[in-house]
């Protein structure tokens, strides 16, 4: 039984994430001890020739509005008394989710396939966590 689950969504594709959420509850239903580690990931932009036009904290008002939108989300798709801890994380997508994993001792990572619908296959992202870390690694499609 997973009791510490680390769900990886993307912001920017609700219904995606949605689908993770919904597969998550029903993995752990008539569990009251779960808890449910929700993180999401920002890029940084430092060396990309967009983030000379970008304001000196703009990565950081990202951050914040992130922080908020996830809030938002958990709210609106977790029953009322799920245990929820909001994450929202700054850095490479895999590196912050292995190190999220081993951080908070969770006993499963759960992620997309591929944040792009329709793609074929594992991202980048999602094989590089598989292979990085030890925990388990539920991949939906």
């Amino acid at each position: 039984m997973y009791n510490k689950l680390l769900i990886a969504i993307d912001l920017s594709n609700l219904a995606s994430a949605k689908y993770v959420v919904e597969s998550c509850l029903k993995l752990t239903a008539n569990n009251p001890d779960t808890v449910y580690r929700v993180v999401t990931i920002i890029e940084p932009m430092d060396d990309s020739f967009i983030s000379a036009f970008l304001p000196k904290n703009f990565d950081k008002s990202v951050v914040e509005e992130a922080n908020k939108a996830l809030h938002d989300f958990t709210q609106a798709n977790f029953p009322a008394g799920a245990k929820v801890q909001h994450i929202v994380a700054h850095g490479t997508i895999y590196e912050e989710i292995n190190r999220i994993a081993e951080e908070k001792s969770v006993d499963l990572i759960v992620m997309l396939a591929s944040s792009k619908p329709n793609a074929e296959g594992l991202s980048a992202n999602t094989v590089k966590v598989a292979r990085n870390t030890t925990k388990p690694v539920l991949v939906l499609r």
